[in-house]
C-alpha cells in the first residue's frame, strides 16, 4: 500500500498542494482557491476521461451487438456446452468478458484522484475557522440546516444531487447496468463525505458541476452553443 500511495497518490496530492499554493497567492481566499483547483484538476484529467470515454462506448456497442446471441445461448445449453459456446462466440468476435471492466474505467480513474484530494483537504489546517460564503468553517461540515438540535450537512446533499444530474445526462440511452452503477456510486460518495471539511466536499460540488457540463456538451447536438453560453455566463 505504501508503494501505491508513493507511486499514484502522492503526485496528485503535490500537484494539488502547488495548485492551492499558487491560487492562493492569486485569489487571497480559501473557498475560490479550493474552487479553482477542481477546476484546474478536471481540465488536466479531460484528456484521460475523454480515453475513456471511447473505450467504454467501444465496449458497450460490441456488449450490445453480442447480447442477443449471449442469451440465446444461456438459455439453450447448460454447463460445459454453456461455456465452449459462449467462449466460441467471443473468440470469433474478439470479445473478451473482462472488457466489461472498461465501463468501470471513469471510476478507476476518479479513485486515486479522490484519495488525493481527500487526504491533503482533510487535513489542511489553516482552513480551521477560515469562512467562504455562508460556509462558516471550511475545515468542518458544513451544518448549513438546522432542525432543532439536528443539525443537517447541505453540500454533500448538493454534491449528490449534481452527480445524479451528471450521471443521468451521461447514461443516457444506456442499459440498466451501467445507470445503476453511477447512481450507486453517488450514494456512496454521499456516505463517504457527508462528514468531511466542508472544504473537501466543496472541491468535489465542483469537480461533478464540471462533469455535468462536460456531459451535457458531450450529448449535445449543437455543443458550441453550449459552451458558448458557459462561457458567457461565467463572464457575467
Amino acid at each position: 500500500m505504501t508503494f501505491i500511495y508513493t507511486a499514484f497518490i502522492s503526485p496528485i496530492e503535490l500537484l494539488i498542494e502547488v495548485l492551492f499554493v499558487f491560487f492562493q497567492k492569486v485569489f487571497r481566499n480559501y473557498g475560490v482557491s479550493i474552487i479553482a483547483i477542481s477546476m484546474a484538476v478536471s481540465f488536466l484529467t479531460l484528456p484521460l476521461y475523454h480515453k475513456a470515454d471511447s473505450l467504454q462506448q467501444k465496449e458497450r456497442k460490441q456488449r450490445e451487438k453480442l447480447q442477443g446471441r449471449i442469451d440465446r445461448i444461456k438459455e439453450t445449453f447448460k454447463g460445459d456446452e454453456q461455456y465452449m459456446m459462449l467462449t466460441t462466440l467471443y473468440r470469433q468476435n474478439h470479445y473478451h468478458p473482462l472488457y466489461a471492466l472498461r465501463s468501470s474505467l471513469g471510476l478507476f480513474i476518479q479513485i486515486p484522484f479522490f484519495i488525493a484530494a481527500y487526504h491533503f483537504l482533510s487535513h489542511l489546517s489553516v482552513l480551521d475557522g477560515q469562512s467562504f460564503s455562508i460556509i462558516k468553517n471550511l475545515h468542518e461540515p458544513d451544518g448549513l440546516l438546522k432542525i432543532g438540535a439536528l443539525s443537517i450537512n447541505v453540500l454533500p446533499i448538493l454534491m449528490t444531487v449534481v452527480n445524479i444530474l451528471a450521471g443521468a445526462v451521461y447514461t443516457k440511452g444506456f442499459v440498466l447496468r451501467d445507470k445503476i452503477q453511477l447512481f450507486l456510486m453517488a450514494g456512496l460518495f454521499l456516505v463517504l463525505l457527508y462528514t468531511s471539511p466542508a472544504g473537501l466536499v466543496l472541491y468535489w460540488t465542483f469537480n461533478n458541476i464540471f462533469s455535468l457540463v462536460k456531459n451535457v456538451v458531450y450529448k449535445a447536438k449543437h455543443p458550441g452553443r453550449i459552451l458558448y453560453c458557459v462561457i458567457v455566463f461565467g463572464v457575467l
